[in-house]
């Protein structure tokens, strides 16, 4: 590796300035002598590479939060649903209570500056926050800031000039909101390898010039239990991800899916309350949506939540099939009517679905049988595996 030295020229006996006066009045021995005479004042470079014993990385401080268990102070995260499951609503709930400070469905949140990045649907954006106001306040108004002009995630310019107008409003090492992912990429191909690196690569420039977390908003895929929307290379590029979800009866939840430095949640229900802001020209009510937690009735959660992790929704779903197709009925134990797979047929069936690494397929689908079966999704007995 070349080594750079940054040295003072010295004035020469013949009044040289430069290297090449020095090559010209043949002194160039007096300049090195002067570069080298400095080099050694200066000593050895120091290494680029710190090597932490074990005791300096324990003693390194534990990651810090935004919301306690579910969005971290630094980094990339995603939150995602299907069209209209409320993912928006979540979001902005989220970044309130955050800019003040207040717990959000019990847990706890640190204060701090928020931009929220709306781009799909000024008039729509402003309803929520009218109606958000109305009912619950905006003690931390002076924390959140909006931008509702188009952004392109692909266009160096657009990065630079919001990093630049965030930290001229002092609202840098926060969180950044761009809402949607979709609409902040024109233009781009999501299943593309190429195109969600740059998508990523942006995202991940934003975060280094600002720093804090970027919050990217997406879509769900056409079949839900494969999660994101999109090339599998975003998920695994993230710090934490959010499922909002919404069932055929109107019921819905969030739970985090993954998170790098702490466990996933349990699906956490909400509903959507219609508030009235105002009226329009005609005098027709103006209405909007707040989010109000919704409390699990005792019992409900054993029998209706959902698996927590995405590798363990592929796999319940791959198994259900299996099932379906299955001669086998009332194994040991199993009620009569209800089919049975082997357990390995079982783990066969996850892995030819999960997502990961060829060599690690049997693997991730052993530890999502084994988590289906430890939370009820699945009963096993004697190497059989059946539905409850």
């Amino acid at each position: 590796m070349t080594e750079i030295i940054r040295a003072q020229l010295p004035r020469g006996p013949n009044g040289e300035k430069d290297p090449n006066d020095f090559a010209r009045s043949g002194n160039v021995h007096i300049l090195n002598d002067a570069i080298a005479e400095q080099a050694k004042a200066a000593g050895p470079a120091p290494p680029r590479f710190h090597l932490l014993t074990p005791d300096e990385l324990a003693s390194r401080p534990a990651a810090q939060y935004r919301i306690k268990r579910v969005l971290p102070a630094e980094g990339i995260a995603v939150i995602y649903g299907p069209p209209k499951s409320g993912k928006t609503f979540i979001v902005l709930d989220a970044a309130a209570a955050i800019t003040e400070g207040r717990e959000w469905f019990g847990y706890r949140t640190r204060p701090c500056p928020i931009v929220y990045v709306g781009l799909e649907g000024e008039g729509g954006l402003s309803q929520r926050w009218q109606a958000y106001r109305l009912v619950k306040g905006d003690a931390g108004k002076d924390r959140l800031k909006f931008v509702t002009a188009q952004l392109s995630l692909l266009l160096a310019d657009d990065i630079t000039d919001l990093a630049n107008a965030i930290k001229a409003a002092r609202a840098d090492a926060g969180i950044v909101v761009i809402d949607t992912l979709n609409a902040a990429s024109p233009g781009a191909d999501e299943n593309s390898s190429v195109d969600m690196g740059r998508i990523i690569a942006a995202a991940k420039r934003l975060q280094a010039t600002l720093g804090g977390l970027v919050l990217l908003v997406h879509h769900a895929g056409k079949e839900l239990s494969r999660g994101l929307r999109g090339h599998s290379s975003l998920s695994g590029a993230v710090d934490a991800i959010l499922e909002v979800s919404r069932d055929n009866n109107d019921n819905r939840e969030w739970a985090v899916t993954r998170a790098k430095d702490g466990p996933e949640s349990e699906p956490r229900p909400f509903r959507l309350d219609v508030v009235e802001i105002g009226t329009d020209e005609d005098g027709d009510p103006i209405t909007s949506c707040i989010v109000e937690p919704v409390e699990h009735k005792s019992g409900e959660v054993a029998r209706h939540r959902k698996p927590p992790g995405g590798n363990q929704k592929i796999a319940l779903e791959a198994i259900g099939e299996a099932l379906k197709a299955s001669s086998e009925y009332g194994k040991s134990g199993a009620p009569d009517f209800r089919p049975c797979v082997r357990y390995d047929a079982a783990v066969d069936a996850a892995a030819d679905r999960l997502p990961v690494e060829k060599k690690r397929t049997r693997e991730r689908a052993r530890l999502a049988v084994q988590g289906l079966v430890s939370a009820g999704h699945l009963s096993y007995q004697d190497d059989w595996v059946w539905l409850p």
